[in-house]
């Protein structure tokens, strides 16, 4: 015994020993970096590069201006400590405006495998590629190369006049940026540029979506992953850019008639006052799942001065099959909505009855059905039945107003997103149910009702530090679907197919992608792994026919 506790130790000596000597060394475009070696486990090692400048600071001049590559440093860049993150509302106390970096993570220098790209999410206004909710370590030992990234965010990444003044959507065209850095470099990390996976949750799938519409990932993705979010997200689209820019030259004393005066003023403001004015533009009359977000991706105008990201709405580009049809993995959780209709019921109790004196709110935005219309009156009459028997709304029916809400807000949109690709490329949609100790927001906010809230299945992906409260015994029946969650989304990384044989770890389960046109299968990753139909069909099925019915345009008001 005390033999192997020797060995045991002194092993653990050489492994400490290995870890903390001189990190490896990387030739990049922009120059050299060394980054660490750091421990996924036991046995279990990997390379870590932090803080990797992909393109110029934003600032001054480049200010609302598509981002330019970094043209390099000389010497050996320190890579052993992340970057400053993007300004947000969190003011968090590492940001700056100059905050496009990226971080890379390699179980292997030598060889090439395949590359994930994390784009995050955080209502296109906060959050960062950082470790402190997107550890990456458990990806290692699938043997892929992770790629985490900063852009800009809020009104420093998606501002917009509506005109070639400020075309809007610097956050997208700055992932554009990060994915061009990958293609010239990530060789060098043990990547393979031509196998190249975007996935996101959140904002951060609608970031997603919204770069396999764009022109300009030409080459640069070849597989997608949408979690909670898509282009086709309410609160993913903002149709009127220049209502918010007019109210920023009022809050600052600039020209709302001249837009290139506007944001000749704007570029001189400091960055943190503009931050700051974001919050004051949501008007609290309207519940939080019904509203747009002031400063999210914008149609930008054909005679912009820079190259496009976007420049017809996401509906039309869909429609026509004008983007890069690849393979992709789309879904939601059970109870999406939970973690906002639970923490709005609380700083706003009166929110129920805003339903109820206001039926509208029930009707979906984008189905172009006017206010006081019959068409009106039949969507959320229908709603209330269906949902929720024709209640009035209280708390006691919180649990049903957030199935309704979790369908307008993300399931109702990426199934709509899923069978338009599918008949194009192959789509595999998914049902995140399981409710477990790594189910990290909902433990977070003490929230006591069943299901998987908004952002839980980020806990069966990554080491989320800042949300854990304790860790979890390796016995819990959580950790296999960690392993179940990486191993599926690893599988579609490398091969275009979360399922490409049978496996023991994933039950030997079969995933079959939608087809023509519909959604006639998916997977719900709960206790088990059951392949079947549409996990929510019979409510997509309700929000299917009534848009048949009473909807106009869909998505494109």
């Amino acid at each position: 015994m005390c033999l192997n506790v020797l060995r045991f130790a002194i092993w653990l000596a050489i492994v400490n020993s290995c870890l903390s000597a001189d990190g490896p060394i990387i030739t990049t475009s922009g120059g050299q970096v060394q980054g660490t070696t750091e421990s996924c486990g036991l046995f279990c090692t990997y390379y870590s590069f932090k803080g990797i400048p992909y393109a110029e600071p934003p600032t001054g001049a480049r200010r609302f201006t598509n981002p330019v590559p970094h043209s390099g440093w000389s010497g050996v860049r320190d890579a052993s400590a992340h970057g400053s993150s993007c300004p947000s509302p969190d003011m968090n106390p590492t940001e700056n405006e100059d905050c496009l970096f990226l971080n890379v993570y390699s179980p292997s220098l030598i060889g090439t495998r395949p590359v994930m790209v994390w784009i995050h999410g955080g209502s296109f206004n906060s959050g960062s590629g950082n470790v402190g909710l997107y550890d990456s370590k458990f990806f290692m030992p699938e043997d892929v190369v992770i790629v985490t990234v900063n852009y800009r965010l809020g009104v420093l990444g998606f501002f917009s006049t509506g005109d070639r003044s400020a075309s809007g959507n610097w956050g997208i065209k700055d992932c554009v940026e990060a994915l061009r850095w990958v293609q010239r470099n990530i060789v060098a990390f043990g990547g393979d540029p031509n196998n190249v996976t975007i996935f996101g949750q959140s904002a951060g799938g609608a970031m997603v979506h919204y770069l396999t519409l764009s022109p300009l990932t030409t080459g640069l993705i070849h597989r997608a992953i949408t979690q909670s979010g898509s282009a086709l997200n309410l609160w993913a689209f903002q149709p009127n850019p220049r209502v918010h820019a007019n109210q920023l030259a009022t809050a600052f004393g600039l020209s709302t008639t001249d837009t290139a005066s506007l944001v000749a003023g704007l570029k001189q403001v400091p960055y943190r006052d503009l931050v700051a004015f974001q919050g004051g533009i949501y008007a609290p009359e309207v519940p939080l799942l019904v509203r747009t977000i002031d400063f999210t991706p914008v149609v930008e105008p054909s005679d912009a001065p820079e190259p496009i990201a976007l420049g017809r709405r996401p509906m039309d580009i869909l429609e026509d099959g004008s983007y890069n049809t690849i393979p992709i993995m789309a879904g939601f959780t059970d109870m999406d909505s939970l973690l906002f209709t639970t923490m709005e019921s609380v700083s706003n109790p009166g929110v129920f009855n805003t339903f109820n004196n206001n039926p509208h709110f029930l009707v979906p935005v984008f189905w172009n059905i006017a206010q006081g219309s019959s068409e009106s009156t039949a969507v959320s009459q229908a709603f209330r039945q269906y949902y929720w028997q024709g209640q009035q709304l209280s708390a006691a029916l919180l649990v049903e107003l957030t199935r309704f809400l979790t369908d307008y807000a993300y399931s109702y949109p990426q199934l709509e997103m899923a069978k338009r690709h599918a008949l194009r490329s192959p789509v595999y949609v998914y049902q995140f149910s399981y409710d477990g100790d790594l189910n990290l927001m909902k433990r977070a906010f003490w929230i006591p009702f069943p299901g998987a809230v908004h952002m839980d299945d980020l806990g069966y992906l990554f080491d989320m530090h800042d949300l854990k409260m304790t860790e979890v015994p390796q016995t819990s029946h959580a950790i296999t679907v960690r392993n179940r969650m990486l191993r599926l989304w690893t599988n579609f990384a490398k091969y275009g197919n979360p399922t490409p044989s049978a496996d023991a770890l994933l039950q030997n389960v079969i995933w079959s992608p939608i087809s023509g046109g519909t959604v006639n299968a998916g997977l719900d990753i709960g206790h088990n792994l059951i392949s079947g139909p549409n996990p929510i069909a019979s409510r997509h099925n309700q929000w299917v026919e009534l848009a048949g019915r009473y909807a106009n345009n869909i998505f494109r008001g």
